[in-house]
Parts: structure tokens; C-alpha cells; sequence
């Protein structure tokens, strides 16, 4: 059986090399651009007639001539890297395309196909269901670690490692995959098995805290193999949690804030010159851009009420990084997501038993049991949106920070039309973004002391509740 070429560099190492290379070729390049253009000690006979005239050019005047020189090689390199990344993603395709002509050694067994299954969760990937066989070095790892994956290159191909596989990396390797997507999932590797890997990372785990802890937290710590989530029946989403994931409409404040700072523009100092006024006018420009992305609504989805499963399983909480939040999961094959006011409650710990509601689209947690509903939460602890009201808010000092520094009436002006124009704007624009700024300003004072009361009420309400535990 044919196998996939070997190479000795995975993209991104390549990537990086050719980008030392290219630093290097600015690096000469700025050093010459910087070198005294003085006389040379050294007169040939045969040398242009040009030359006294290029060696007669001073220093500033070698400056003046090195910024176009500069643009010209950056828009060179630019073109060179990509020409680098789009050779280098070729080649990760073929790579890809030849292991997935290779005819493959074995199916998929049950067991396996039940083991990958939290790494179909928490990767959101499927794959197929034949293993093929993938030799080759392994490169750029994303750093080896107690984690449920970890991403490499093995050869050219993309590669993700479950659990504990890492630990049996070697010069040269023979592993059996199975492709989802644009990468592999690794089943066997050299002594590595996918069926109860998670289970031997538990225990290992375990045993290390273990270590560290008396003999009745060791007597309590029992870890046991985490099976599949127990579906128990299906329901459509209420009316209240459709508008609670479709969320807001425009949100007009963001786009009265965008007019506003286009308005200034007209007025910016219509004397100076035009690569001046442009200059002044990007920093209106760029806020009126962020309050229109701002105002523009997030979570519309379907306007279709969507699936809801009622689950129940043992809820884990595993890190994928470690400087990113902790995802969590339901049973091994289902990742859901948990409000953040629920989390803060502390009534939600890995190890529960739990059934809960959870939106098929998206995993998020709606209920669990009769005193926990989200859609009720958000309605009785309603959001005061204060956060938004401090952006709002800070947008319109942005306004009046960069519209009030540069509007001003120019005084020659020929056209008597354009005058009154620009007399009226200037009389109108002053008193409305001022008024619209303190309008905000009053709005987040007022939000945000009912979103500590709310916040306050909240909290106190989670912490009287039944546990969720079943």
C-alpha cells in the first residue's frame, strides 16, 4: 500500500523559516538604506558618467528616494509569503487527498467509534468510519500536556492526539486514523490505544492527587469509566427562549452615535488640505464603523422554534487550554454549555449526576429540573443592559473627543451658500451630541445601579434553590 510522503517540516515551521529569511533581507535592506551616501575613495576609469552625479547625492536626499524603494520591496515580500502559504497549503491538501485515496486497513470497531466520542464533542468534528494507516515524524505540537487533544503534523497531514497519545511520540511512528474533515483522529499510535484511554488519564489523574490528600478524601476519590448521556424525550423551544437566542433587534443608540460622527466630517476644517481632512476624518470614521458593528444584532438564528433533548449523564469539566475557559460536558458524547449566572452560583460541579434541557443546535443548557429554567431567569432577573450603556457612552466622548477638537467654522469660505450650511451644522451638532452624551451618561448611572440590585437579587435566589442534582 502506498503511503503518504514524509516531510521533514510541517507548514507552519516552514512558515517560519522562510519569515526569518524575509526578516532578515528588511533587515540589510534598511541598513543600507541608512549608509552615508559620501564621495567614494575609489575613482575607476571606466565608470558611467552618472557616477559623480550619484555620488554627489547627500544623505536626506538617499532618504527622500528610500520609502518608495521601501513600499516596493514590502509589496515584494508580501507577495513572496503568500505565494509561501499558498504552496504550503497545497501541499497539506495532497498530503490529505493521498491518505484519502489510500484504501483503508480495517473498519472502525464499536468500541472505538464510542471512545472517540468525546472528541467528536469537543472538537465538533465527524469523521468517517475506516482506519488508514499514517507513518511519518511528528512536528509542530500545540505543547504536550494533560489535555482531552492536542494538535500536531504528522508529515504534511493535521493530526489531533486524545488524551494520553502524546506521551508515545517517537522518532518514527505508525499510527491508524480515521479523517474528519480537514485532519485525522488518531486511534492507535505505536502503544497507544483510543478505547479507555480517558479512563487510564482519569485514574493517573486521580492517583497523583491522591498523593497530596488525607486518607478520607483518598477513601471518597473513586473513579469510574464515564458512559454515554441517556436520552429521556425531545421538545420544541418555548416562545420566551426563541427570543431569548434570536436576542435584540437594532439597537438604535449605536446607529444615532454613527450619524453623528459622519455629521462632524462636512465641518473638519475645510481649509486645510485634502490628505489633512482625510487624516482628521479617520478617527470619526473608525467610530462610526464600531457603533454601527455594535448596534447591528448578534444571535438572530431561525425564527423556527429548535429541538430541545433532555439528557442525563455525569457532568465533567475538562480544559482544553490552559489559558481558556474550561468546557464542560454531559455523560462523554454530549458538550453543553452552562449559563455564567449559574456557574457563579457554585450549585454546578463536576461530578453531578444531572438531567438537563439542552438545545441540540448549540448545546446550551435551557433547564435543569422544575426550579432551574433559563428562559424564567432572563425574564425575573431581566439584564438592565449597563454594559452596553457604558459603550454607548463611550462612544459619544469618542464623538466629542475627535469631532470637537476639528469642527470649527472656517472663516474663508467665498460661497455665501456654503457658509450658511456650515454655520447651521455648527449650530446643530454642538448642542445635539452634547445632549446625546449626557442622555448616556445619565443612562448608564441608572442602569448599573439596577444591575447591582439585580445582581444582588439574583445570587441570592440561585443560592436558596434545590441543588440540581438528580
Amino acid at each position: 500500500m502506498e503511503a503518504p510522503p514524509a516531510f521533514s517540516l510541517c507548514p507552519s515551521s516552514r512558515f517560519r523559516a522562510a519569515a526569518t529569511h524575509l526578516a532578515m533581507i528588511c533587515i540589510a535592506h534598511a541598513e543600507a538604506c541608512h549608509e552615508p551616501a559620501g564621495p567614494s575613495e575609489h575613482l575607476h576609469a571606466d565608470e558611467p558618467a552618472t557616477a559623480p552625479l550619484l555620488r554627489s547625492l547627500t544623505p536626506a536626499g538617499m532618504l527622500l528616494m528610500s520609502p518608495a524603494a521601501t513600499l516596493l520591496l514590502l509589496a515584494v515580500l508580501l507577495a513572496m509569503l503568500v505565494a509561501c502559504y499558498l504552496q504550503w497549503a497545497s501541499d497539506a491538501r495532497d498530503a490529505l487527498h493521498l491518505l484519502r485515496r489510500n484504501p483503508p486497513s480495517r473498519p472502525l470497531t464499536e468500541d472505538e467509534d464510542a471512545a472517540l466520542a468525546t472528541l467528536r464533542a469537543l472538537s465538533g468534528r465527524t469523521h468517517d468510519t475506516q482506519v488508514r494507516v499514517l507513518s511519518g515524524a511528528f512536528s509542530g505540537p500545540s505543547g504536550f500536556g494533560n489535555r482531552p487533544f492536542h494538535s500536531a503534523w504528522l508529515g504534511d497531514v493535521a493530526v489531533l492526539l486524545p488524551f494520553d497519545a502524546w506521551q508515545h511520540v517517537a522518532v518514527d511512528n505508525h499510527a491508524e486514523v480515521v479523517l474528519a474533515g480537514d485532519a485525522a483522529l488518531v486511534v492507535r499510535l505505536n502503544g497507544f490505544h483510543i478505547v479507555g484511554a480517558r479512563h487510564r488519564v482519569a485514574a493517573e489523574e486521580a492517583e497523583h492527587a491522591a498523593a497530596f490528600e488525607g486518607p478520607l478524601q483518598r477513601k471518597r476519590r473513586i473513579v469510574r469509566p464515564i458512559a454515554a448521556c441517556a436520552v429521556h424525550g425531545q421538545r420544541l423551544e418555548t416562545a420566551a427562549e426563541v427570543a431569548m437566542r434570536r436576542g435584540d433587534g437594532v439597537r438604535w443608540p449605536g446607529i444615532v452615535i454613527a450619524l453623528l460622527a459622519l455629521a462632524a466630517l462636512p465641518a473638519l476644517q475645510i481649509d486645510l488640505a485634502l490628505w489633512w481632512r482625510l487624516l482628521l476624518g479617520l478617527p470619526l470614521c473608525a467610530v462610526a464603523g464600531t457603533a454601527v458593528w455594535m448596534a447591528w444584532p448578534r444571535q438572530r438564528g431561525p425564527g423556527a422554534p429548535q429541538p430541545v433533548l433532555q439528557l442525563s449523564g455525569r457532568l465533567n469539566k475538562l480544559m482544553l487550554h490552559p489559558h481558556h475557559p474550561p468546557c464542560w460536558l454531559l455523560g462523554s458524547d454530549h458538550r453543553v454549555q452552562l449559563p455564567a449566572e449559574w456557574l457563579a452560583s457554585k450549585r454546578f460541579r463536576s461530578g453531578q449526576h444531572l438531567t438537563l434541557d439542552i438545545r441540540q443546535c448549540d448545546g446550551m443548557v435551557l433547564g435543569a429540573g422544575r426550579e432551574w429554567s433559563l428562559a424564567e431567569d432572563r425574564v425575573r432577573f431581566s439584564s438592565a443592559g449597563a454594559t452596553w450603556s457604558l459603550a454607548w457612552l463611550g462612544l459619544m466622548l469618542c464623538v466629542l473627543l475627535f469631532g470637537g477638537m476639528f469642527v470649527e467654522l472656517p472663516a474663508g469660505i467665498s460661497r455665501q451658500h456654503t457658509r450658511d450650511a456650515l454655520r447651521l451644522m455648527h449650530g446643530v451638532w454642538w448642542p445635539l451630541t452634547a445632549a446625546t452624551g449626557l442622555w448616556h451618561l445619565v443612562q448608564a448611572i441608572h442602569r448599573w445601579r439596577r444591575h447591582l440590585r439585580c445582581h444582588a437579587r439574583r445570587s441570592a435566589a440561585l443560592a436558596a434553590r434545590m441543588p440540581p442534582t438528580r
